[in-house]
């Protein structure tokens, strides 16, 4: 069978297809970046022989790099000086509040199971990918916790409160409340609103910096508690619970029966996770998720939220782009 390659039906589509199968090298001259404290070498103007300088990297290879950042938009170029943008200021400093080096770590250990996948899917063992490099060994969950932040305040946490109605509200609980940056932007929005971030010791070390950078001490408090253990508390009238129901290994009824109890009658339920399309096809940010971790649909998400005893269980927004929900329901 001779194909006329000058009328193909799907050029669209696979030139899309063949533009992701591109876009490992993105987060690649991000990590490098981060990795080598080229940003932070760029605090000021530099040439790319200046920054190699202090990072120890090969000019060659150090101006290309940060050519590449220049295409992304974090790196400005003047003549033969380089400099952060705002942009780049803004999102790869570490003192700044919206820091996403914590991302950028996240992303390298997860990088080594994303590389194994091969192994992972023939065995159904996750230790079949390689571990991450040895300078990582030990820093996952402080990787972790940090990559929230940066998520959550770089849009995700904006959407949420875009899309919720607090006003009436006075006390959340932020269960598994992680570096606790939601439960700051939905505070700052609703001035009505106090927050109590619940999760483990060593979590809530991080979500303490976090409500101190924000001046948030007076109305965000913390509370150490394992949800394999411990009931959440009572007495709230509205309940966060963000990317902590992940599918069916998730104990996801567990948590929503302790969410119940947590809350008075009329307490609202506020959910967020990754949520693929009840015909399970995607979006990509889910389908990608629910392959490494695991994620309901949104047919299976209100059907468990609703199956705890909440009513009015609805999906209020979904985010295409990013594959996730945001699912709100009432304490009867």
């Amino acid at each position: 069978m001779t194909v006329d390659l000058l009328n193909l039906e799907d050029l669209n589509e696979a030139s899309e297809l063949l533009e992701v199968c591109w876009q490992f090298r993105v987060v690649r001259v991000l990590m490098a970046g981060h990795r080598l404290g080229i940003f932070e070498a760029l605090k000021s103007p530099q040439s790319a022989q200046q920054v190699a300088r202090k990072c120890g990297t090969d000019p060659n290879m150090t101006e290309r790099l940060l050519i590449a950042c220049c295409a992304l938009g974090v790196v400005g170029r003047d003549e033969n000086k380089f400099s952060l943008t705002k942009l780049g200021r803004d999102l790869l400093l570490p003192e700044s509040p919206r820091f996403i080096g914590g991302i950028l770590g996240h992303y390298e250990n997860l990088w080594w199971f994303w590389t194994g996948l091969t192994e992972v899917v023939r065995t159904g063992k996750r230790d079949a990918a390689p571990p991450p490099p040895k300078e990582f060994e030990g820093r996952w969950h402080e990787f972790w916790i940090w990559a929230m932040h940066g998520i959550a305040a770089n849009g995700v946490g904006q959407w949420i409160a875009k899309n919720l109605d607090l006003s009436d509200r006075s006390l959340l609980l932020d269960v598994g409340g992680g570096p606790g940056t939601y439960s700051v932007i939905l505070c700052q929005k609703f001035p009505n609103l106090k927050a109590v971030i619940w999760d483990l010791p060593r979590t809530l070390a991080i979500a303490e910096e976090v409500v101190k950078r924000f001046g948030m001490e007076d109305r965000v408090t913390l509370q150490p508690g394992d949800w394999n253990k411990d009931e959440f508390g009572s007495g709230y009238d509205c309940l966060l619970m963000s990317n902590i129901l992940h599918g069916h290994g998730s104990q996801a009824s567990m948590k929503l029966e302790k969410a119940f109890r947590a809350l008075e009658p009329g307490g609202l339920l506020i959910i967020h996770d990754f949520l693929l399309n009840d015909e399970k096809t995607g979006p990509l940010p889910a389908a990608l998720f629910n392959l490494m971790v695991g994620a309901y649909s949104v047919r299976e998400m209100l059907t468990i939220v609703e199956d705890a005893g909440f009513r009015d269980v609805q999906l209020v927004a979904y985010h295409q782009k990013r594959g996730s929900g945001l699912v709100t329901a009432i304490r009867p």
